[in-house]
């Protein structure tokens, strides 16, 4: 079983900015990694913001992802730094309300 999970939400805003898409290339480029699983996410509550990549235990939340964010989100899920500029789109209390349902395992 996964230790660490990115977990990409797919609800029709951020659906709508392409995280299907990010879905796929985040699960294709970490594959590899038995201790990471790539997971959908129905939806975080951050729509304005998507779309949104929430890494899990770490509690760290990206909103506003591209397409060109991916390699370093990998990274980062693999032990690297976190991508800095990524991590302002939310308010921190929507942050701990999200990682209070994943602590409890919601997800």
């Amino acid at each position: 079983m996964a230790c660490k999970y990115v977990l990409v939400c797919q609800n029709a805003d951020c659906q709508s900015r392409g995280s299907g898409e990010l879905l796929e290339q985040l699960t294709d480029k970490l594959k590899a990694d038995a201790d990471l699983e790539v997971k959908p996410y129905m939806c975080f509550g951050g729509c304005q913001a998507g779309p949104n990549i929430v890494l899990y235990p770490q509690k760290v939340w990206y909103s506003g992802v591209k397409q060109a964010d991916v390699d370093e989100i990998a990274a980062h899920a693999e032990g690297g730094a976190p991508v800095e500029r990524l991590t302002h789109g939310v308010e921190q209390p929507l942050k701990d309300l999200i990682y209070q349902l994943l602590d409890a395992g919601l997800f």
